[in-house]
Order: structure tokens, then sequence, then C-alpha cells
């Protein structure tokens, strides 16, 4: 059996997996729900603007690279949808406040790799910075909730708002 591999797709490969990794993309996902032990602020600063969004900037960085390879087309618009699909599926299961909102983000992350997949590139600029100003103004939102419930996260034990 003759198998071609091209030094294109290798490079792809890895490039693609380490985006997947950094941006939480499905299967690579379990470290940002566990990273919500940390202080609001801290948790804000993980999910608006810096962590999840750099995988999504390397992948814009390279564009050339995956115009040409077959990951582009076919497995980053598959991989986008699946985790979008999971993350949201997660999210409904999630009693944590603060675990709902890394479900979100992941959620948010594989619509973004979705929306990387119809190279336009100014829709995912978009996209990534209304993102951040979202979770930035939703975790200043949640911080003051927690805060008023003296410390308790659980969603179960918020009734009254």
């Amino acid at each position: 059996m003759n198998v071609k591999v091209s030094l294109l797709n290798i490079v792809t490969f890895f490039l693609l997996l380490s985006i997947c990794i950094k941006s939480a993309q499905f299967g690579f996902h379990l470290w940002l729900p566990d990273s919500m032990e940390a202080p609001v602020p801290a948790s804000a600063l993980i999910h608006s603007a810096t962590l999840v969004s750099a995988g999504i900037f390397l992948l814009l960085r390279f564009t050339y690279l995956f115009e040409l390879s077959i990951y582009g087309f076919y497995i980053i618009p598959l991989i986008g949808s699946f985790t979008a699909f999971f993350g949201g599926l997660g999210s409904v299961y999630q009693s944590d406040s603060k675990k709902i909102l890394a479900y979100s983000t992941i959620s948010h992350c594989g619509f973004l790799m979705v929306c990387y997949s119809t190279f336009i590139p100014e829709y995912t600029i978009l996209y990534l910075y209304v993102h951040g100003f979202f979770k930035a103004a939703i975790f200043l939102c949640l911080g003051n909730i927690i805060r008023f419930f003296r410390n308790v996260q659980d969603i179960r034990r918020m009734g009254g708002l």
C-alpha cells in the first residue's frame, strides 16, 4: 500500500493539534473546567481574552497553510461543530455557575473554529472580540452574584434572584 504524506500535512496536523489543545477543543477541553477553581478575576482572564483566544489567533495567523491542506476544509469544521455541540450540552448538566461558563467558553471556541472554516477572517476576528468582551462582562456580573450569595456557586442554592 502506497501512502503519500506531504510535509505540509504533517506540519498542519501538529499545528492543528496545538491549536486544539490551546483553544480547548473536544478531547483537549478537560483543563478549562478545572481551571474554574481559581478566583473570579483569574478565571475571567483565562476565559475572556488571553488563553483560549490564543489558539484561534494562531489559527488565523497560519491561514495560508490551512488553505493548502485538507485540514482547513474537512477537519476544522468537523472538530469545531462537535466541540460547539458538546460544550452546549455539557453546560446544561452543570450546577456550578463557573463551570457553566467554562462549558460555554468551550462551546464558543467551537463556534470560532466553525466561523474560521468559512475563510472570512473578518468575521472570526469580530466574533473573537465580541466573545472576549462578553465573557469579561459576564464574569464581572458572576463575581458580584457569588459575592451577594456569600461565596455560593451552586445555582441550585441561588433562589430568589
